[in-house]
């Protein structure tokens, strides 16, 4: 039965990578344009949902393991089947081509938990787990021990499950280097679905993080555009509100990246010089005289320089907060 309960989440995250290769990637039918818009108006930014709960449920209620998360919220343990389970996800994360949020819990951190260090019951994991499923992302926390022991085994054995499109992760107060040392081996193709990294409860003095020494030249200059510092007036909110304000962030980060790329694809109907199959072929000649361009600065690099996503001014991540 764990057999064949692997091979049903291996079928349906085949399945959903399938759909999600059909489209563009990270824009589902809840977040990009109505179909009879012209393709140079941009998405709008999606609005956060607040979930709702019951009068007798507790906002961050104690949890004591995965296991006991996953009974509270109906998650489900990762990878299916093991005898010793390494993260806890939402039962859509083998379907959702999306959005995933992934969640990094503090060095230390007990089964189950997030940050620790977190003020005021900031640092639960159930609340994050609700607005993620409020608002269309799968979810993941992963064990602390097990990050610990083996960061880029536990990543890859969860991760290959999910064909979200769009990944964003939320860390624990000093768990951004982990993040590196789980991509470091990781190809960049693969990394680059990455899109955002925060740690929204961690102090100033931890910034910037502290980067392993040998990360490859591609990832540094990744993650310098995908990491984002947690404004400081995040720290007089109240904790329902910072919650409200990191997946309004996430969102806003989302819309950009897509306005980006609207942007980059509109523009390669205005190249000129480049051979673009199925809206325009250059002479045989003309590619011959173009063989030797400096591909690294020709037409082409220059519109996707120029539409680079990722540089962001970081006083525009702010939303809500004057």
């Amino acid at each position: 039965s764990i057999l064949l309960k692997h091979r049903q989440w291996a079928k349906e995250s085949s399945a959903a990578m399938l759909r999600c290769c059909a489209g563009i990637c990270c824009g589902g039918v809840d977040s990009g344009p109505p179909a009879n818009q012209g393709a140079a108006e941009a998405p709008a930014v999606r609005q956060v949902v607040k979930p709702t709960l019951r009068l007798d449920e507790e906002e961050a209620p104690a949890v004591s393991s995965l296991s006991d998360l996953a009974s509270l919220l109906s998650l489900t343990l990762a990878p299916p089947g093991a005898v010793e389970p390494v993260a806890v996800t939402t039962d859509d994360f083998p379907r959702n081509c999306n959005r995933l949020l992934l969640l990094l819990p503090f060095a230390g951190a007990p089964s189950g938990a997030w940050d620790t260090s977190a003020r005021d019951g900031l640092g639960s994991a159930v609340p994050i787990f609700r607005w993620a499923q409020a608002n269309g992302y799968a979810a993941c926390l992963f064990s602390a021990a097990a990050l610990e022991e083996a960061p880029t085994e536990t990543w890859e054995r969860v991760l290959k499950g999910s064909p979200a499109g769009c990944v964003f992760v939320l860390a624990a107060s000093g768990s951004l280097p982990t993040l590196a040392r789980a991509l470091q081996p990781i190809h960049p193709l693969l990394y680059s679905r990455f899109r955002v990294a925060l740690a929204p409860f961690e102090g100033p003095a931890a910034w910037p993080p502290a980067w392993p020494a040998d990360l490859p030249a591609e990832l540094i200059e990744h993650l310098a555009g995908a990491v984002l510092r947690a404004p400081a007036a995040w720290a007089k909110e109240e904790p329902r509100r910072v919650v409200q304000l990191v997946f309004e962030c996430l969102a806003l980060r989302e819309s950009r990246y897509q306005n980006a790329e609207a942007r980059k694809y509109q523009g390669f109907q205005t190249l000129k010089e480049n051979d673009m199959p199925g809206m325009k072929r250059l002479g045989l000649d003309e590619r011959i005289a173009r063989m030797d361009r400096d591909r690294g600065n020709d037409e082409l690099a220059q519109l996707l320089k120029k539409h680079e996503h990722g540089k962001f001014d970081e006083d525009e991540l702010e939303p809500g907060v004057d």
